[in-house]
């Protein structure tokens, strides 16, 4: 029985910020991305997107899978599962399907499970929707 390291395979992911790397700007990919290093801008993947546990990303990212070992600032859209690991620091609005948030994670933002609303390929920043909250008085 082999043990399993991390819960993804390596050979998925096609995009790899290296550690002692750093980007800024618009990255789009329809494939997997893993960051390592630090990151700033944007991020639009058709796949997964991992942030390593050293990592620093200031920006919002848009995926179909997001693993967030590392430290997110900005907003997350995850439509088929969000997991923040127990090293994990996330500032920012979360939208999904899925969240798993471990037991040691930081998290500081909204959630909505409800309704995602991803763009359509790579158009570019998308805004989040939001629905006014009704008052009421009893």
């Amino acid at each position: 029985m082999m043990l399993q390291r991390n819960k993804f395979k390596n050979e998925l992911v096609n995009t790899v910020i290296g550690e002692d790397s750093s980007f800024k700007g618009v990255l789009h990919t329809q494939r997997s991305l893993r960051i390592e290093g630090s990151f700033e801008g944007e991020i639009n993947a058709q796949g997964e997107v991992f942030i390593g546990e050293n990592s620093k990303v200031k920006a919002n990212i848009f995926g179909r899978r997001v693993a967030v070992s590392g430290e997110v600032i900005g907003n997350i859209e995850a439509s088929a599962g969000l997991h923040i690991s127990k090293t994990g620091k996330v500032y920012g609005d979360l939208t999904g399907d899925q969240l798993l948030i471990e037991e040691g994670a930081i998290y500081k933002g909204r959630v909505n499970m409800d309704v995602i609303t991803s763009k359509n390929g790579f158009e570019g920043t998308a805004s989040f929707q939001t629905q006014p909250a009704s008052a009421s008085k009893t």
